[in-house]
């Protein structure tokens, strides 16, 4: 992976978009980022590491704070980084999670991560997922985040820490790096077995226990301490026993209980048979006693089926009877109706014809009458349209008066609206001028308010230029002062670059016999005239930018100036109010133009609006009076037509209804009549069947009947009577007649009681035999299996305690206990054997920078106190022969040892990535702990690398680093935020 491009934007403490060319600055291979403590040289290696993989190293990580602070809150922290990857160019971009205030309303809002992958050359798809693209990158560079920060980003102070640290601590690092994870799974798996396997056992065990708790508490003998299978089955022999000898008991008593149970079925038997000839002989007894009733019962039967047909013969009659009396009653009532109309009050002595004539007169009367009731109906109706006619005549009268009186004062509202109309046109031909106006006089006003803050501006830049020349002229005079000192001290400068036996540089002479020498503390070198001259130079530019901005200062004033004039602000805010208060006034009237010109329009057109209207009226009035005459009309014929029909009464209504009625009552009597005469002759006919019904069921009278007579219940009742005594006595008699029953009756009564108590003390005897006998085939059949799974479990128990001890010795091992002498972890077994590829790789280059003496030894050693080995680092020193701690090196030893482990580290990782070439890498800070010669050393080993094609970034604040690096990256830190400034080769004069 090489490195390209790096753009920052309001990241960390850069505020600014800020751009580094990393192909600029590397092109020698090695490059220096330096700079004040704070200012942000880490934040650049940070940048890098976002822009791959969305992350940070080490605890800055946690803060979530990437956003810089001296950026405003709605500004997109963002990082865009170019690299060549795997011989592709690629360009990533990335956005950190931020918040921001909302674009609407008050609060902050959280803004999530963002990020886009591309080739450089447009090939391929964009990707935008944040995981694929993690994915991609860490697939692409064959490393995780972690490794890419400890192998390109070698950290501050890391490895050392590493070189020092404890086996444990540098284990948790070598996992990071090393994919071990498989190998901790199978620590896991074995221990998870382990533990199955104990349980397992553990299981078994108490399984066994269990099953011969069981077997002895089954058979009352006692458990055994170590499992026996021949007690088992000894308990197992005597259950068996004791079930054959339960059973023979068993049968013996089941045959006395047969025995027993036939004597007791045969004298209940007979008690039974004796009880039921008792019991008949009593039966027939009661039946005898009750013979007068029964007999009593069978002729009131009798006489109630004779009186049965009679019933309806007698109930028709006696319904003739009453239809007779109701046919009566109601021609009386059809009479009095009569009587109660004094024009119908002859029909009372008139025969049916006369009735038939007198209803034929009446309704011929009220059929000529009915045409004319259809024609009296409508006179409602025909008052209401004469009304409805008056209204509208009256209506159109009125609106004609309310028209002459509309269109008499129109021509002075038209007046009126027109002068309203040309006053809002001369409005709006003045709302532009007095826009202009407010304008003019506004500008003025924010003219003198800008003034009166340029005043307080203008003194501070005048105070700037003159604290900037005061400057400039101390940079002058220290500069021509430093120059003055060196020419004037230039021979003791040139002596002390003579070396005997060279010639002069000056003179050409070999021998130098009184060389000039100067006191060490007035020497002026090319270094101090040089930086003398630039503070001078950046002093002489400062005070360059002070004056140009004092003089746009004063163009400003000037111009403000010019625009105010001698104009006073009261006066001319004074001046804006009251055009401000015409323009509203203006602008209103001018708004109100287009209202005023239709009501001018609608009043043009409504005088010949009403002047139609009013014709129209006219012509409806007119036609709506002959109308109404012609209603008027109609109404008087009609009134006339009934006066005469009625004779004068003008109810043709009442009359109609008075002829119906007449006619009704005339029918009514007439029928009523006819049901007299017919109910009186069905009258006569059932008096005759009445009275040959009762001579033919031989009763004398109706009375005798009705005495006879009797309900379905009570002829029921006495029926069923009759017919359960008749059964009872017939049952009765079959039970004396049964031969058993004789025989009980004969036969002395049997002691029951006895032999009820002999069948229940055998029955118990059995009851408590086959229960012991059921017990011990219980217990014998459950003995059986408990013994069966006592012998499984013994033959099971044996492999599974060998097998789990396996296991466990295996888990033990591989966890660094047990057997493991060294008390490594398999994990830590394989880290070791890596960390050994590690030291191997940095003996090359610690060798190398210590001039031979050091190179790295792995010691698998324990720990005190019985910590785990297997990553221990030692140190062996060839001046000596001696392995010791690395915690025993000096401070610049440490350097030393540290950024070789650095360097083999990388090269182990980027080796087990696949063998993808790292092309760019950081070292960060360590130098200071160096003396020129081993700083030569380490510079000989970046060399080497960047001869390699590597580029190498040095993160130092070292002064003598900036003198032997030429390619620098400055980090410089201001209040606005940090700014980079880059010095290349190019750059050099």
């Amino acid at each position: 992976m090489r490195l390209h491009r790096l753009r920052m934007s309001a990241f960390g403490p850069f505020a600014d978009d800020t751009v580094i060319d990393f192909d600029a600055l590397g092109a020698d291979g090695l490059f220096l980022l330096h700079g004040q403590t704070g200012a942000g040289k880490t934040t650049v290696l940070d940048a890098v590491a976002f822009a791959l993989f969305g992350r940070v190293p080490g605890a800055r990580n946690e803060a979530k704070r990437l956003h810089s602070d001296h950026a405003p809150a709605e500004q997109v922290p963002q990082v865009e980084v170019e690299a060549t990857i795997n011989g592709r160019r690629f360009r990533i971009i990335r956005s950190p999670e931020y918040q921001r205030p909302k674009k609407r309303g008050t609060g902050i809002t959280k803004v999530q991560a963002k990020a886009t992958l591309e080739c450089v050359d447009g090939s391929g798809v964009a990707l935008t997922r944040l995981p694929e693209i993690g994915e991609t990158v860490s697939e692409l560079l064959g490393m995780s985040a972690e490794q890419f920060f400890q192998v390109v980003l070698l950290p501050q102070g890391d490895f050392s820490r590493f070189l020092r640290a404890p086996n444990e601590e540098r284990e948790a690092l070598l996992e990071r790096l090393f994919d071990t994870e498989r190998f901790g799974d199978v620590e896991d798996w074995l221990r998870e077995r382990a533990r199955e396997s104990a349980v397992a056992v553990e299981a078994k065990a108490a399984s066994i226990d269990r099953i011969a708790a069981q077997i002895g508490a089954l058979s009352g003998a006692e458990t055994p301490i170590e499992p026996d299978m021949a007690w088992a089955q000894k308990c197992l022999d005597d259950a068996r026993d004791g079930e054959r000898r339960d059973t023979t008991v068993l049968a013996e008593v089941r045959g006395e209980l047969d025995a027993a149970q036939q004597s007791y079925d045969r004298g209940r038997k007979m008690m039974h048979d004796r009880q039921r000839g008792l019991s008949a002989r009593s039966r027939i007894d009661q039946l005898d006693a009750a013979k007068p009733d029964l007999d009593r019962a069978e002729g009131a039967l009798a006489a109630a089926r004779r009186a049965a047909p009679v019933v309806p013969v007698l109930a028709d009659h006696r319904q003739a009877i009453d239809s007779a009396r109701a046919a009566d009653e109601h021609c009386a009532a059809a009479e009095s109706a009569v009587l109660e109309r004094s024009e119908a009050a002859w029909l009372r002595e008139c025969d049916d014809a006369e009735l038939a004539s007198a209803i034929d007169t009446w309704a011929a009367e009220s059929g000529r009458l009915e045409p004319l009731v259809r024609r009296a109906l409508e006179r409602p109706t025909l008052i209401d349209a004469i009304g409805a006619a008056e209204a509208e005549v009256s209506a159109a009268d009125n609106r004609t008066v309310e028209l002459d009186d509309a269109l008499a004062a129109l021509p002075g509202h038209r007046s009126e609206a027109a002068r309203a109309l040309q006053d809002a046109h001369d409005q709006r031909a003045r709302v532009e001028a007095l826009r202009n106006q407010r304008e003019q006089q506004t500008s003025i006003l924010e003219a003198m308010d800008e003034r009166d803050k340029l005043d307080v501006v203008l003194h501070r830049a005048e105070q700037t230029v003159n604290d900037a020349h005061a400057a400039y002229n101390d940079a002058r005079t220290r500069f021509l002062d430093l120059r003055e000192r060196r020419l004037a001290g230039m021979a003791a400068e040139l002596a002390s670059q003579l070396v005997e036996g060279e010639p002069c540089t000056v003179c050409g002479s070999r021998e130098h016999p009184a060389p000039t020498t100067s006191d060490p503390g007035d020497h002026v070198g090319d270094a101090d005239e040089a930086a003398a001259a630039d503070i001078e130079h950046r002093a002489s530019a400062e005070l360059t930018r002070a004056r140009s901005s004092l003089d746009t200062y004063r163009e400003r004033k000037a111009n403000l100036d010019k625009l105010i004039g001698d104009a006073i602000r009261e006066s001319v805010r004074a001046d804006r109010d009251d055009t401000v208060k015409r323009l509203t006034q203006a602008e209103h009237a001018a708004a109100s133009v287009d209202k005023l010109q239709r009501v001018v329009d609608e009043l043009d057109g409504q005088a010949n609006t009403w002047q139609a209207e009013r014709s129209q009226i006219q012509e409806r009035r007119a036609a709506g009076a002959v109308r109404l005459d012609s209603l008027r009309r109609e109404l008087d014929s009609l009134d006339a037509e009934v006066s005469t029909a009625t004779g004068g009464r003008g109810d043709v209504s009442g009359r109609r209804a008075e002829l119906t009625e007449l006619c009704r009552c005339a029918s009514a009597l007439r029928d009523a009549r006819a049901e007299v005469r017919r109910v009186g002759e069905r009258l006569t006919r059932s008096a005759e069947r009445a009275a040959s019904a009762c001579s033919e069921a031989q009763f004398a009278d109706e009375a005798a009947v009705r005495a006879a007579m009797a309900t379905d219940e009570q002829m029921a009742t006495w029926e069923s009577s009759l017919r359960k005594a008749h059964g009872l006595r017939v049952e009765a008699q079959g039970t004396l007649d049964d031969d058993d029953v004789r025989s009980a009756l004969a036969a002395e009564p049997v002691d029951l009681a006895h032999l009820e108590t002999t069948l229940t003390a055998v029955r118990a005897r059995c009851d408590a035999a086959s229960g012991a006998a059921a017990v011990s085939a219980r217990r014998a059949t459950s003995l059986a299996d408990h013994v069966t799974l006592y012998w499984e479990a013994l033959t099971d128990f044996e492999p599974i305690r060998a097998r789990q001890k396996e296991i466990h010795d295996l888990a033990e091992l591989v966890s660094g206990r047990g057997q493991n002498a060294k008390r490594m972890t398999l994990r830590s077994y394989v880290l070791a054997a890596r960390l050994e590829e590690v030291l191997v790789a940095a003996s090359d280059r610690l060798r190398q920078m210590s001039s031979g003496r050091y190179e790295f030894a792995h010691s698998d050693a324990g720990g005190p106190r019985g910590r785990r080995g297997g990553l221990g680092i030692e140190v062996r020193d060839e001046y000596t022969g001696v392995t010791r701690a690395a915690t025993t090196l000096s401070g610049g030893e440490t350097f030393f040892a540290s950024l070789a482990l650095a360097l083999g580290l990388a090269d182990v990782v980027s080796a087990e990535s696949g063998g993808r070439v790292l092309d760019t890498m950081f070292i960060d800070e360590g130098f200071g702990t160096l003396d020129p010669e081993s700083l030569d050393l380490v510079m000989g080993v970046l060399d080497e690398l960047r001869s390699g094609g590597r580029v190498v970034g040095v993160v130092s604040h070292v002064d003598e680093l900036r003198a032997r690096i030429p390619s620098q990256l400055h980090v410089l830190r201001g209040e606005a935020g940090s700014s980079v400034k880059v010095r290349t080769l190019a750059a050099r004069p």
